[in-house]
């Protein structure tokens, strides 16, 4: 069985995407350690709001559920040009936000499992500490976690299989050892949610979280804070584990002064002309166009 996994790692490997699969008997190790963090770092309406949603048990859907598969998928910044009143704007989209790669990993995965009569089926578990554990990754200071050679840009996706999986390389977390005496993320955080005293960043403060729900921000966050269309590259981009990465970039999407202010304006979904719908799914921000609109608003006029 060890070939099998090996096999369909090279797969994976030769489509561009790095992998571990683990055995399902690590579960109850990884909610337990959620369940640590709930009762004893993790602020509690972050837990409700971006962590109970976990599911620590194997899927009914797939009897003899034996392995859990976690891939990452190298991705580049986006760059995104936005027209203003004669004015052009350059914003980023981090890596991490396109979701395609979750499907190109399934279909590769699936492909080849179902030639052995197994499957696979998503798993929404903590990928992080999925991906830590299983020696795919290590974590930052930050609370992000990085692969030799890609630094933090790649996406993870975890899977659950009935394929077997007699061993794994299942360890404790990881720090990188440059976070030892680094203190980038520390001093460039502009939120300071990330700690010198502690490992656990303050969720609660990561811009991040604010920056990818739709409620309004907090009186505390200064408009000069806002650096990305969705989430945040204030710790990625003075990271020294990113140095080789962090000016990888591509262009995508440029919006025209009339596109730009329609976005302003905050017209509801139903109400988009289909240019910029078709623009907003392109960059797979479509679902998202609620929280992206404010945030641009926070872009554009911060001060």
């Amino acid at each position: 069985m060890n070939n099998l996994k090996l096999d369909m790692q090279n797969r994976l490997l030769m489509a561009g995407f790095k992998s571990e699969i683990i055995s399902i008997s690590h579960l109850l190790q990884l909610q337990s350690e959620l369940e640590n963090l709930k009762n004893n770092e993790i602020d509690r309406d972050f837990y409700e709001d971006q962590l109970a949603g976990f599911n620590f048990h194997p899927p009914e859907e797939l009897p003899g559920t034996k392995s859990i598969i976690i891939v990452a998928c190298w991705q580049r910044k986006v760059n995104v040009e936005f027209q203003v009143d004669g004015k052009k704007i350059q914003v980023v989209i981090p890596p991490i936000y396109s979701y395609k790669t979750d499907r190109e990993s399934y279909k590769i995965i699936s492909d080849y499992l179902s030639a052995y009569k197994y499957k696979a089926i998503e798993a929404v578990l903590p990928v992080k500490s999925l991906a830590v554990h299983a020696g795919l990754a290590v974590y930052g200071r930050n609370n992000i976690t990085y692969i030799h050679g890609w630094g933090s840009f790649f996406r993870l996706k975890a899977y659950f299989s009935d394929m077997p999986c007699p061993s794994d390389n299942w360890q404790n977390f990881i720090v990188a050892d440059i976070c030892k005496k680094c203190k980038s993320c520390v001093n460039n955080c502009p939120t300071q949610a990330i700690c010198q005293d502690r490992f656990l960043i303050k969720q609660e403060r990561c811009l991040t979280y604010f920056n990818e729900s739709t409620n309004d921000f907090p009186d505390w966050i200064e408009s000069g804070w806002h650096n990305s269309l969705i989430g945040c590259m204030a710790c990625q981009d003075v990271c020294p584990l990113n140095k080789e990465v962090k000016g990888m970039s591509r262009d995508s999407i440029e919006f025209t002064d009339d596109e730009t202010h329609l976005l302003l304006k905050g017209l509801a979904k139903a109400e988009l002309p289909d240019n910029i719908v078709w623009k907003l799914k392109k960059l797979e921000l479509f679902e998202d166009y609620i929280a992206v609109q404010r945030n641009l608003k926070s872009l554009i006029y911060r001060t």
